[in-house]
């Protein structure tokens, strides 16, 4: 099973299906429209990297990344996942305040591009 087959999860609005080995296409139950995407990496912690999730610009400000937050970490739990860790982009200083709000603390030290890396303790 592939980690996009693992992560397979349903929302409210929107859901999250496999769009390849490693990603997943935010689909909006309402219409069955692709929003957004997510590009995901386990490791051996077990662990899960979030090195994508973008909501595509027509479909923003309306919970769609919110929704597939919530959703990725409920699917990482469900399949067993200790840790998942996000990253911020320097330039997009929103991104800090989404993880933040999704529960995600900032870890010490520079991410990808000198961004910020973000790490969320799963049940």
């Amino acid at each position: 099973m592939t980690v996009a087959q693992q992560l397979v999860a349903h929302g409210e609005r929107f859901e999250l299906v496999p769009d390849g080995p490693a990603s997943l296409a935010v689909r909006r139950l309402a219409d069955g429209k692709d929003v957004g995407t997510a590009e995901v990496e386990a490791d051996d912690a077990p662990g899960l990297t979030i090195h994508r999730l973008c909501i595509d610009e027509a479909h923003r400000s309306y919970g769609a990344g919110s929704e597939a937050a919530w959703l990725l970490v409920r699917a990482a739990e469900r399949a067993g996942y200790k840790r998942l860790r996000a990253w911020a982009h320097p330039s997009l200083g929103l991104s800090v305040y989404f993880w933040i709000r999704m529960g995600f603390s900032p870890r010490h030290g520079d991410g990808p591009e000198g961004g910020i890396w973000f790490e969320r303790i799963l049940r």
